[in-house]
Order: C-alpha cells, then sequence, then structure tokens
C-alpha cells in the first residue's frame, strides 16, 4: 500500500492531488517507492506543513517543511526540514532550497511527463540546473557583455534596495520582477546572459540559508553579488562570487566589484570558477525521511 501523504501550508497550493511534479513528491517517491497524496490530514500517514497556512496538524504525524529563513519548531512537529545546521538530535534534516533547483536522475523526466499547471507565481520558469554544469570550471566568458548588472527580484529588502542603488555608480542595474513592476513569466536564463554580474542578495541572513539566487545567477552566467550567511563554504565555492557579508561595508563591496569590472584577468580568474566543489546527494536525505516515517507510522 502506498504511503499517503498530504501536504499543506504550501505556497500557492503547491500540491494537490493533480499535482505531484514538485521536488517533495519526487523525493518521497523516490525514498518509498511510491506514495499517495491527499488533501485530508485526517486520513493521511504523515503529513508535510510548512510555513504559508494555517491549517492545524497533528504534531506526532508532521514534518514540518520550511523554505525560510525560520528555526524549527519542535515543540508543535515530530520531525522538521529546514536550512538549519542543527540536527536537534536527529529530528532536523539540512534541507537547503538551491536543491529544489538540481536536474536530479529522474527528477526532470518526471516533470516534463507531467508539467505543472501554470500560475502566477513568479517562480518556476527556469529549466533545472544539470549537477554537473556546477560542478565544472566555467569556460572563458564571451566577449565583453553589454550589460553591467541584473537584479531579479520580488522583495524590496532594504540592503537589497541599498546594493541596488550604491552599483549604479558603478554601471546601470537593470532591475526586474515584481519589486520594479516588471514581472518576469519567462526564464532567468533567457535575461542573465546579457549581463556580467547579478546582484542576488537573500531575504535575510541566517545559517544555512541559500536559496536558489545564488545557483541562478551562477548559471546564468553572471558573477554573482550575492549576499548570504558566511557559512556558504558548507554549499558553494566561495570563489565563485562575491558575497557583501565579506565586507560588511558598501564602499569595500563596491571596491571589490569595481576591480572586477575593470581588470579583466580578475573578472575572467572569478568567472571561471565552478560553483559546487563536491558532488551533492540525496541519500542522507532518503535515509532521514525513513527513520522520520518509519517512527511516525510505529508512533514510537
Amino acid at each position: 500500500m502506498a504511503l499517503r501523504i498530504c501536504f499543506v501550508n504550501f505556497w500557492d497550493g503547491a500540491f494537490s492531488a493533480a499535482n505531484d511534479t514538485g521536488f517533495l513528491p519526487y523525493v518521497f517517491t523516490e525514498a518509498f517507492g511510491g506514495l499517495e497524496i491527499t488533501e485530508d490530514v485526517a486520513a493521511a500517514d504523515v503529513v508535510i506543513s510548512s510555513v504559508f497556512g494555517r491549517t492545524p496538524t497533528p504534531p506526532e504525524k508532521t514534518i514540518q517543511y520550511i523554505g525560510e529563513n525560520l528555526r524549527p519548531n519542535l515543540a508543535r512537529y515530530r520531525f522538521t526540514l529546514s536550512f538549519d545546521h542543527d540536527t536537534y538530535g536527529g529530528r532536523n534534516f539540512r534541507l537547503p532550497l538551491w536543491w529544489w533547483r538540481l536536474d536530479w536522475p529522474g527528477y526532470g523526466a518526471r516533470r516534463r511527463q507531467r508539467p505543472a499547471p501554470a500560475g502566477s507565481h513568479p517562480h518556476g520558469y527556469e529549466e533545472l540546473i544539470p549537477i554537473d554544469a556546477l560542478l565544472r570550471p566555467r569556460p572563458p566568458a564571451p566577449l565583453r557583455r553589454p550589460g553591467f548588472c541584473a537584479l531579479i527580484a520580488s522583495n524590496p529588502e532594504p540592503l537589497r534596495c541599498n546594493l541596488f542603488l550604491a552599483l549604479q555608480s558603478l554601471g546601470e542595474v537593470t532591475g526586474y520582477g515584481p519589486m520594479f513592476g516588471k514581472p518576469l513569466h519567462r526564464s532567468k536564463f533567457e535575461v542573465l546572459p546579457d549581463f556580467r554580474f547579478c546582484l542576488c542578495p537573500e531575504n535575510g541572513i541566517y545559517p544555512g540559508y541559500h536559496t536558489e539566487k545564488l545557483v541562478d545567477a551562477w548559471y546564468g552566467g553572471c558573477i554573482p553579488l550575492y549576499s548570504g550567511d558566511r557559512l556558504l563554504h558548507h554549499d558553494f565555492n566561495s570563489a565563485a562570487q562575491l558575497n557583501y557579508q565579506d565586507y560588511l561595508e558598501t564602499g569595500r563591496f563596491l571596491a571589490a566589484v569595481k576591480r572586477l569590472e575593470t581588470d579583466p584577468e580578475a573578472f575572467a580568474e572569478v568567472y571561471a570558477q565552478p560553483l559546487l566543489l563536491q558532488r551533492p546527494s540525496l541519500e542522507p536525505l532518503f535515509h532521514f525521511l525513513r527513520q522520520a516515517v518509519g517512527a511516525i507510522v510505529r508512533k514510537g
């Protein structure tokens, strides 16, 4: 009998019985060999609850998925999937959001066979990213591109706005997305190859909080101008981008960007760096889920 899972409190009704093409349904299918998605919390063997709604769930059979920079709440949930590095005694697994962007074995084929329904969400227009591409040095950058820097964003987070304004002293920063009243509704990868840099700060600083922003900027062919937790070396090659958090002062950060902008050799050295230094694996996640679901089903 297939494992019955209910996904609740996700963004834009992300999961339903008619839409099982997302990353989490893929992961559970790979871990358990099959699943049945139900919209009935009471009928589910396991409930996966995110943080975007208020549907109550029974703590004893709920795994919380946190796709934001929030701490796990183990007083309300049996297990958690979060950005947090702490395992909390085996009850939490660090699942960074950028893993959703990767073309894991069989994941891309699954999505192509059963495309998700179109929606108004500003994300999801990009192709999945081949893992091997992130592990290889990039070939030499093409001849100088026409655009200096792009920012594709929805949220006018203060640091993001400040860096957007400050970088204008070096060149035009072109804005796309709801933040600028210009929703893209097409792949970033159709836009970013026209730019040398991509400003891609996270919405906040939190240990382990790395979303799709850095990965998309790099794969889009730019040097990422990032702002994120300084523990990023656990995930990424620090030499492949500039992280504002390594400078913590706008003038120093601008000087580092200016050096790359005016020194072709320095630009080429950073541009060529692979984004990943080691291959990610889903096996530890599968192991955690099997342990967690086993404990929930046994009510142990």
